[in-house]
């Protein structure tokens, strides 16, 4: 981190795993620039969220805006746990190839596993500032839910613009998690609970200034796209159910509140379900662009 003090932060993520085992978020260096890394409890939940019916929806988008065809090379830059990459496969076909890539190698056992079917796909450990690729080899490349958490994203699309061909095309989708809106009835431990994400996520509103920052990568943005997260109901397949159960508990584990606390803001939110209260939305944005 070019000589940035670092520091370490641990965050319990405890998502109703069995036998109170729970799993860990860990952020390397300065908050602000630090990488994030997940255990393989973590990487787990973060799947079963992947494969809620909204987040499934908007890897449908993403692959919608990419419009890939047969034996083109694309590369998925922060690939997770393989869902992505192994659509992207049936979509190039067997002349085709998919590269992916992540800096969690507890992701990636699951992305292996995943993409088990798929000799096309390669995975490589690694990070997406250092593509495991030649100049202008790429025909498109993917970025989803990756770049909050990088501080240089100037440097990361610096990087995905060398690896793509002429013309290529780049779609990335990301959150701007200050559009967060949630029904509770404790609003200062909500707030206390956001702000303490906007520590963990380097960038928590990327989508506001990622416009500029593709143009000044040598990238034409082609359409922006607004795509809402809306759950009325606080339920295990809900994309917000895990998501502000972690949050609660991994705020927990840093201090940020007493675990009554956390405890007390989470059965706010289930009675809110009982009472048909509950309301939680969020703005995802889809960024297409290509190469100039």
């Amino acid at each position: 981190m070019s000589g940035a003090r670092r520091e370490w932060l641990r965050l319990d993520c405890h998502l109703g795993h069995p036998s109170g085992t729970t799993g860990r978020l860990i952020l390397a260096g300065s908050l602000a620039s630090s990488p994030v890394h997940f255990d393989a409890c973590t990487a787990k939940s973060i799947d079963k969220g992947y494969r809620s019916p909204e987040i499934v929806a908007l890897r449908a988008r993403l692959r919608s805006a990419l419009a890939l065809g047969r034996g083109e090379t694309v590369v998925d830059a922060g690939c997770g746990t393989g869902l992505l990459c192994a659509e992207m496969a049936n979509e190039v076909g067997s002349s085709g190839r998919v590269i992916g890539v992540d800096t969690s190698p507890h992701m990636l056992t699951l992305a292996k596993s995943q993409c088990a079917a798929h000799p096309k796909i390669e995975l490589h450990h690694g990070d997406i500032h250092v593509l495991p690729m030649d100049d202008a080899a790429a025909n498109a490349l993917a970025c989803m839910q990756v770049l909050l958490f990088v501080t240089d994203v100037a440097s990361a699309l610096l990087e995905f613009h060398r690896v793509l061909a002429p013309t290529g095309r780049l779609v990335i989708v990301e959150t701007d998690w200050r559009s967060a809106v949630l029904n509770t009835s404790n609003k200062d431990l909500t707030h206390r609970l956001f702000e303490f994400w906007d520590t963990v996520a380097a960038s928590p509103n990327l989508p506001a200034r990622l416009g500029p920052l593709l143009r000044d990568a040598g990238f034409d943005v082609k359409a922006i796209e607004v795509v809402p997260i809306l759950n009325t109901a606080f339920t295990p397949d809900s994309f917000s159910h895990d998501y502000v159960k972690g949050l609660a508990h991994q705020a927990s584990a840093a201090g940020v509140l007493s675990d009554t606390q956390a405890s007390h803001w989470i059965a706010d939110l289930e009675q809110k379900e009982r009472d048909g209260g509950y309301f939680f939305c969020v703005n995802r944005f889809v960024f297409t662009a290509a190469k100039t």
